[in-house]
């Protein structure tokens, strides 16, 4: 097809997307991480679009390491859910982060899982219960040294 339009996001530093969607209102929402210019760590990026590419909003979220976004979705209420790992909180190494967003990025609640060792989400789904599916791999876990995890919360984020 034809270039309708492409955009750019992002400062001096690396800035990097791994996820978008198509919104309910037909605009997009990306994630991924942006690296901060002031301290160098990574967190957690999502950006909302409109459907002409311009930006609505964006929200970082992290704390004082690395914190990394992988997917985004949106539920069926409308709010965005995000996968990815974060460093800066939780039990051990890299823990999974998950984070609800309302429609307009603010926070919702957010949630870690993991051990003492490296713990990463990289795909999230909704599911029929209105629940989430989420798939990473653990090293905390399992029997070798990284194994697929699938991690089963309900609608509040709740193992």
């Amino acid at each position: 097809g034809d270039l309708v339009w492409d955009k750019t996001f992002g400062g001096s530093e690396n800035d990097e997307a791994y996820s978008i969607i198509q919104t309910d209102d037909e605009g997009y929402a990306v994630t991924g991480f942006t690296v901060l210019e002031d301290t160098g760590d990574r967190d957690f990026w999502v950006i909302k679009l409109d459907n002409e590419g311009n930006e609505v909003w964006d929200r970082t979220f992290g704390g004082t390491s690395e914190d990394w976004a992988n997917s985004i979705i949106q539920n069926k209420n409308g709010n965005y859910m995000v996968a990815g790992w974060t460093k800066s909180m939780g039990a051990g190494k890299t823990d999974v982060w998950i984070v609800k967003l309302d429609k307009r990025g603010n926070l919702i609640w957010d949630k870690t899982f993991g051990g003492s060792e490296n713990d990463e989400a990289h795909s999230i789904i909704q599911t029929e219960d209105e629940g989430y599916a989420v798939v990473g791999w653990t090293k905390s876990k399992g029997a070798g040294n990284a194994d697929v995890w699938v991690i089963k919360l309900d609608e509040n984020g709740n193992l």
